[in-house]
């Protein structure tokens, strides 16, 4: 997890410092394309027992196309291990489409949406694929050449219920830091 944060903030340096060198005399363009990277986390809770919550935490890789500065369409990859039992691993994506402001354009970035979620849970040679529907939101700031975003999602929690082994109510929740290169 360390080595995530310290490559997302060699991403970001790196970004933000091409727009300190970059010529400032030029008009301002919306830019519609997105690619970045960042940390992503992932929680399965239940609501009868703390001990049965399950943390994952990795990496994320997400591109994104803003039809204009009010809608934007993303689809983000996610490589997760569980915290507790490095055994268990979860991959997959989720595909959103977002209304908000800020994705073309620079400021200050606020959305929310809806979309599909595909996860893929893993160990010990066994499978599990999850999938389903999911709700979220997100703040950022768009600088022009880079954004950073903080995105929470609350998934379909009862495609995870047949995985688990205790009864209750459970909720499925995401969340990313990505910092992303706007072009």
């Amino acid at each position: 997890m360390k080595h995530i944060f310290q490559g997302t903030l060699l991403l970001s340096t790196l970004l933000l410092s091409s727009h300190v060198t970059a010529n400032g005399s030029e008009p301002a363009r919306e830019k519609h394309w997105s690619v970045g990277a960042g940390a992503y986390a992932f929680t399965l809770t239940n609501d009868n027992s703390s001990s049965e919550d399950l943390d994952f935490s990795g990496f994320n890789i997400a591109a994104g196309y803003a039809v204009n500065n009010h809608f934007q369409i993303r689809g983000t990859y996610f490589s997760l291990e569980n915290d507790e039992y490095s055994e268990i691993e979860s991959d997959g994506f989720d595909i959103m489409a977002y209304g908000g402001v800020g994705f073309s354009k620079k400021g200050f970035r606020g959305y929310g949406g809806a979309g599909f979620f595909s996860d893929k849970w893993s160990a010990l040679n066994e499978s599990e694929s999850m999938s389903g529907f999911q709700l979220g939101g997100g703040l950022g700031y768009n600088w022009g050449p880079a954004a950073l975003d903080f995105v929470v999602t609350l998934r379909q929690a009862d495609e995870y219920e047949d995985f688990m082994f205790s009864s209750g109510t459970y909720v499925a929740v995401s969340g990313n830091l990505t910092m992303s290169y706007l072009f």
